[in-house]
């Protein structure tokens, strides 16, 4: 049972990310910036450190294909960059695992990451005409702020949980 935890708890995010933080988090602030939730990024790479990469790559390819069909019109841009993210970012050492700061630092670094990424990609297509100081501005570093305070708050608790998942695996094998 404890296995499926991340996978319903990201189930959870991709709809929390989608519905109601933009609409709460710009209505309440009143700020002429774009703040873009992503939570989902933000515990796959705590999923890559944690429970390892092969795991981390999975939610990224099934969440980040379910994404793409919900959200956008465009298939495989957030499936192949969630992945990438999920098998990129997992860092799965012990040093690393201890600590909470390089752990924060690394998803908020994937944020950064993603960010470029999407707005590369939509820059090709024409979809967006903002320069690239423009984006930095208005939408990567309130972005970076937001994901970051998500990741300080939400470190703790999913730490634990799969602490406890990697716990309940190690019974399952005996």
């Amino acid at each position: 049972m404890s296995r499926y935890y991340i996978a319903a708890l990201l189930l959870f995010l991709l709809v929390f990310e989608g519905t109601i933080v933009p609409n709460a988090v710009t209505s309440f602030l009143q700020l002429d910036v774009t703040m873009v939730p992503r939570f989902l990024i933000v515990l796959i790479v705590f999923t890559g450190i944690y429970l390892g990469r092969m795991q981390s790559f999975v939610h990224g390819l099934i969440f980040g294909f379910i994404y793409d069909i919900v959200y956008t019109e465009f298939l495989g841009i957030y499936a192949f960059g969630f992945a990438f993210i999920g098998y990129a970012f997992a860092f799965s050492t012990k040093r690393i695992q201890d600590s909470l700061l390089v752990t924060i630092i690394l998803a908020c670094v994937a944020v950064i990451f993603f960010e470029y990424y999407q707005y590369s990609i939509l820059q090709m297509l024409g979809v967006t005409d903002w320069s690239g100081m423009k984006f930095a501005e208005r939408r990567l570093l309130p972005t970076v702020i937001f994901n970051g305070a998500f990741a300080i708050l939400a470190l703790y608790p999913v730490r634990k949980l799969m602490n406890h998942m990697n716990r309940q695996a190690d019974l399952r094998r005996r």
